[in-house]
């Protein structure tokens, strides 16, 4: 390790000289512009402007035989592309794919933000990655994340409210959307880990990676779970479909009450302040207890009648899924307010 000394200049101003070797290795002119970064552990890092981003391409070669269960061939794509893979080469050890592998192979590469296939013949695939992940920071993944959990309730509401499938259907392609943001949200986050010039520049501490992963599972699995409700509603027939449609009322205050919520939620993770956070939390924990409340006194008003008995269990369904959805919320809040204590040498609470 170099020791420097530290120098007065003017007034008031520190100054250090920067080391001729890095400087020349650098490629560093006089008058350009360099990035600090102060760490958690309060050492300064200085990146120089023209520092690369990006680490050497990562590359994979796949070798795989149609007697394998095609679902492996979708976990080694999803994994190597978190994994910040940039390029997979897939043989196949026969003459040629079977559909299966040939149609899994695609799905998961039409899955995931940046994969695209650039060779293809009968018995291999070429998959590349066209990713730049500067223009993708953590708050905006986040923030994309739960927009699309929002809209997914709107369009929970409007099915209901209208007993339109097409409503419903669009609920599940927009959790397929989340999905995408996901995986691409943990590839930048593995990233950032190796890379701290790319941490910098997509706004993770290193100090947040733990949490960053928490809060965009949470995000993830409160989409499941609203996924798996509007897949309840549309195993329905048209005709049960309508009675589910009869109830809406009660549906309606629900579901814009965990939309207000999830906002509050993420919004959370923007503020300081924690008597804010603090009722976010308690609010969270309400809209549970009333989410139990209405299953039961659903399930108890029409547990007599066998021709709403299908409808019954998928509306009880309904507000267990959007308690669990509920549910995923509160690690995030509970982020928010650890994060509001990281930066503060005095706590007052009036």
């Amino acid at each position: 390790m170099e020791v420097r000394r530290v120098q007065k200049f003017g007034k008031s101003t520190l100054m250090i000289s920067l080391p001729a070797e890095w400087v020349k290795e650098v490629g560093l002119s006089s008058g350009e512009s360099v990035y600090l970064e102060v760490d958690e552990d309060g050492s300064l890092k200085v990146y120089p402007p023209n520092m690369k981003v990006q680490n050497v391409s990562r590359e994979m070669k796949v070798s795989i035989s149609n007697t394998v269960m095609p679902e492996i061939i979708t976990r080694i794509i999803y994994g190597l592309y978190i994994l910040g893979f940039d390029k997979i080469d897939i043989e196949s050890k026969e003459k040629a794919f079977s559909e299966d592998l040939l149609r899994k192979i695609k799905e998961a590469v039409r899955s995931l933000i940046g994969y695209e296939i650039t060779t293809q013949t009968i018995d291999y695939v070429q998959i590349q990655s066209f990713l730049d992940p500067t223009k993708y920071t953590m708050t905006s993944l986040l923030n994309r994340l739960a927009t699309n959990l929002k809209q997914m309730l709107h369009y929970l509401n409007l099915g209901i409210k209208e007993a339109s499938r097409t409503f419903l259907q669009e609920t599940v392609e927009l959790e397929k959307e989340i999905d995408r943001l996901y995986y691409l949200a943990l590839r930048q986050l593995l990233l950032s880990q190796t890379n701290r010039s790319l941490a910098y520049m997509i706004g993770v501490k290193r100090i947040q990676l733990i949490g960053n992963r928490i809060l965009i599972k949470a995000i993830e699995e409160a989409a499941d779970e609203v996924s798996e409700a509007v897949n309840d509603l549309l195993s329905l027939t048209p005709q049960e479909l309508e009675e589910v449609k009869d109830n809406w009322n009660k549906t309606y205050d629900l579901i814009e009450q965990a939309i207000v919520l999830i906002d509050h939620a993420t919004r959370a993770l923007s503020k300081e302040d924690m008597k804010i956070i603090n009722e976010t939390m308690e609010e969270l924990r309400t809209l549970r207890r009333v989410l139990i409340t209405e299953s039961t006194n659903f399930e108890t008003t029409n547990s007599k009648n066998t021709k709403n008995y299908r409808v019954s269990i998928v509306v009880r369904s309904l507000h267990l899924r959007l308690y669990n959805a509920i549910r995923r919320m509160e690690p995030i809040v509970e982020i928010a307010f650890n994060r509001s204590l990281e930066n503060i040498k005095e706590i007052l609470i009036d």
